[in-house]
This record gives structure tokens, sequence and C-alpha cells, in this order.
């Protein structure tokens, strides 16, 4: 009966300590899509298939005898080496295949979970021996000292004591594995962009350690000689207290890097958003410009304008005094042409319906014909939908700055913009030349930049999605046969 429950106790912790392992994926990574619509049971499968490995290397003798060389007992904690290497190899290629994901982060998640694990059992598993040892020589003292109580009851107390003591360090090493999974997990789900070189490193590195220095407690804990055991503890009694601290400082490290971790990733977002702030300042500053030199036009003309009247009705007196009045009407037209094209310069390239998309389009079709590319546009402000122009300016400005700086590469350049209303939600396409190729990120998530330092450069289209995201829309983008195609949909508002 015993045996059964020891068993029963062992198949248990087993599996909780295999579910604590893969939680740490669990809202960190998400699976595939072939497996989205079975994605509850990933993690159970991973507990199933890891608790067979080990119940078969722990209660097959044949087995058992392959790894251990001997059926009965592990002759040397060194033959656990490969039964962990096999095991963290079967964790490896099952979140592999489950997980979506760069396969570096697959990987070092992995190396942490199963590091943590071995790291929390080392830390407290001597302190828990202690206590084992301290209660036992309790127990003998009052053996010795003839307590008949103690006596007629020992092998009851005793083997009370040690599954007490046995689940006692189930519950603590499951709380403390659980408890750091947590934190870990908590520090890298603040990340939803891809890590750089040097960030997964200095992610790694303390795991790794960790990883190396279990390893080395492995081949060294104990070994047996002859009939004899000899454990590292006894021999070197003040491994007792080294091995728990250092087994608890690699913890330490591998939760204080996800907490750097997330600082500089939070430090990193407010740079960003920095930049962002002070670009959409740029775009006010430039659309103030514009604004300022619209109305300095208009009051100089106003200005000018009596001087400009009574000139031309100085040269139309003149033009009927005379009889050569071919010169003075010559003279007229080069003036009204010039007035003209003063007034061409103050009038905006397009009507929207609002002054601030007026002014960005205007700009940004003088800016096209500057480039001499071709520029169609069918941009009508979308009134009653509570949709702000500022916003709706973000959106035109890095837009159509992408398709002018992607057509000044082609041979026949053009951008096309057309919006259009459909119920309650706006459409933005822009359209222009393009004979390149898209540069994605790993996941085809979002749209990369070709620029050189692309957390400064890529702004644009964060800004865009951003944008897009507040009024529950989205951004998408296509090519093909030539041309680039960038589709925003915004959700209008309800107008209170």
């Amino acid at each position: 009966m015993s045996e059964i429950f020891t068993f029963s106790l062992d198949l248990a912790f087993a599996m909780a300590r295999r579910y604590c392992v893969i939680s740490l994926f669990l809202g960190v990574l998400p699976v595939k899509e072939r497996w989205a619509e079975r994605e509850r049971w990933v993690p159970p499968g991973f507990v199933a298939v890891s608790t067979v490995f080990y119940l078969i290397i722990s209660y097959l003798p044949a087995i058992r005898r392959i790894f251990y060389g001997n059926g009965d007992a592990m002759l040397a904690s060194r033959a656990s080496i490969l039964p962990m290497a096999i095991s963290l190899a079967i964790m490896l290629g099952y979140c592999l295949f489950f997980y979506s994901g760069k396969r570096s982060r697959i990987c070092y998640l992995v190396i942490t979970a199963y590091t943590l694990n071995e790291l929390v059992m080392f830390t407290i598993h001597p302190l828990f021996s202690l206590l084992l040892n301290g209660i036992s020589v309790m127990i003998e003292y009052f053996v010795v000292q003839g307590n008949a109580f103690v006596i007629n009851n020992f092998e009851l107390i005793f083997g009370l004591y040690q599954t007490l003591w046995q689940l006692s360090f189930y519950v603590a090493l499951l709380l403390m594995l659980s408890y750091a999974m947590r934190i870990i997990k908590r520090n890298l789900t603040c990340a939803g962009r891809e890590l750089t070189g040097v960030q997964e490193v200095f992610l790694a590195v303390p795991s790794g350690i960790g990883l190396c220095f279990c390893v080395m407690l492995r081949s060294i804990l104990y070994a047996y000689h002859g009939r004899q055991i000899r454990f590292l503890m006894d021999e070197y009694p003040e491994t007792r207290l080294l091995v728990p601290v250092v087994s608890g400082l690699c913890l330490l490290s591998i939760i204080l890097s996800a907490l750097i971790f997330k600082k500089l990733v939070e430090s990193s977002e407010k740079e960003l958003l920095l930049e962002v702030y002070q670009n959409r300042i740029g775009d006010m500053e430039d659309h103030m410009k514009d604004v300022e030199r619209l109305y300095d036009g208009i009051r100089g003309m106003r200005h000018d304008m009596k001087n400009c009247v009574a000139d031309l009705e100085v040269l139309l007196q003149n033009t009927k005094r005379t009889s050569d009045s071919g010169e003075y009407e010559a003279e007229v037209r080069r003036y009204l042409d010039g007035l003209c094209l003063a007034i061409d310069e103050l009038d905006m390239k397009c009507s929207t319906g609002n002054p601030v998309t007026d002014v960005v389009l205007s700009r940004k079709i003088r800016r096209a014909e500057q480039e001499r590319i071709p520029f169609e546009g069918d941009f009508i402000f979308p009134q009653g939908l509570g949709i702000s122009a500022f916003d709706l300016s973000i959106l035109l400005n890095n837009g159509l700055d992408n398709a002018i700086e992607a057509s000044q590469k082609e041979k026949t350049p053009y951008i096309r913009l057309e919006s259009y209303v459909k119920e309650n939600m706006f459409f933005i396409e822009i359209r222009n030349a393009f004979s390149g190729s898209l540069k994605e990120g790993r996941q085809g998530a979002v749209l990369q930049t070709s620029k050189p330092d692309p957390e400064i450069h890529g702004l644009g289209i964060k800004n865009m999605r951003n944008c897009a995201e507040k009024y529950y829309g989205t951004l998408k983008h296509t090519s093909g046969k030539g041309e680039f195609l960038l589709t925003v949909m915004l959700q209008g508002k309800e107008q209170k």
C-alpha cells in the first residue's frame, strides 16, 4: 500500500513539475496556426510525453540498466546527465514543433525553463536534507534514551515523517518554481517585438551559466565506491551552504536579467514614443509654416491689390490714347499673367473639405511635382465620422512620404490617392509604382524599413498603425505587378 502511495505521489509531483516548466510558454509565444484550434491541449501533451519518458527511465529496470548501469539504483549522480539531456531535447523538439516564433527565442525559453527547474531543486533540497537529518538525529536520540512510545512505533513515526518531509519538499519546490516562472513571464511578455542579438545574449547567458552549474553538480554530487557511497556534501561540509547559495544566486541572476530586460525595453519604448512625438511636432510645424505662408501671401496680395488695380487702369487708359495699342495690350497681358501666377502660388492644390488635410495634400503634391512624379488624388475628408484631422494628417504624411520615396526609384513613377466611405467605415488607398521586394518581420506582422537604424526610420509605419488601431481599424499592404498598395481602414466614432 505504501508503495502505491509513494508511486502516486511521485507521479503527481512529476506531472505538476512539468506543467510548471511548460507554463513559461503560455502567453509568451503563440502556438502555430495549424494547432490554434487545439491550443489548450498543447501543454497537457507535453506533460504527458515528458512524464512517460520519466516513468520509463525511473521504473523500468531494463532501461535503468542502460542509462544507470544498474536496474535498482543509480551508481553515480553523473549517470543522470544523459537522461537530463534527452529530457531537455524532448522539450526543445516539442516546443519547436508546436510553438511559433524565432527559434533562438524558443531555445532560450526551453533552456530557461529547464534551468529554473534544476536550480530550484538544488536550492531547496540541501536545506530540506538538513531538516531531515536533524529530525532523524532527534528520533535516534529518543530511541537511545529508551522512550517506549518512540521505540514501539519507530517504523510508523519514521515512515510518517518521511512522507511529510517528501510532501512538504514537493510543495515547496512547486511553489517556488511556479513563482519564478510567473516573474519571468511577466517581464518577458512586455516585449512584443523581436529581440536583437545583444538582447538575446543578455538574457541567455545567466540561463546558460545556471544550466552548466547544474550539470556540474550532477557530475560530482555522489558516487558509489564498492559498497560505500561518497557524498560531496559529506566530504566537503562547506558545500552544504555553498550549493544552495550559488544555486539561489544563479536563479536570482536569471530573474534579474528578465527584470532588467523589461526596464530596457520600457526605456527604449519611451525613446521611440519621444521620436514619434517629435515627428508629429515636425508635421505640425510644417503645417503651420504652410498656413503662415498662405496667410502672409494673402495679406501681401491685399496690400498690393490697390496698386495693381491702379496700374491696370493706367495701362488701359494708355491703350485708349495711343494708336499702337498692341504694345500696351501685351504689357497688360504680361502683368495679368504675373498676377495670376502670384495668386496660384497661394492657391491650394486640392480641396478636401478640411483645411488641415488641404495643407497636407497640397504640400505632398508640390513635392511630387518637384520630383516629376505624376500624382492623382481623390481624397474627401470624412465629415460626421468623428475622425480627427490630425490623425488623418499622420496617415497621409507618412503614407505619401513612403510613396514618393519609393516612386523616386522607378522608371515610370506614379502615385494615386483615393478615399471613400462605406457605411461607418472610412478607407484610404495609396498606390505607387514599385518593382522591388518587401522586407518584413520574421513573423510577417510588421513591414520593416530598408533604411539603416530601423528602430528610428520604421516609426512611420508604426505611427500609421497606431492611428488605425485608435479607430479600431487596420493597416494592410500588398505588392505585385509593379505596384504597391497601402490600405487603411478606420471605423468612425459615434458623434455626441
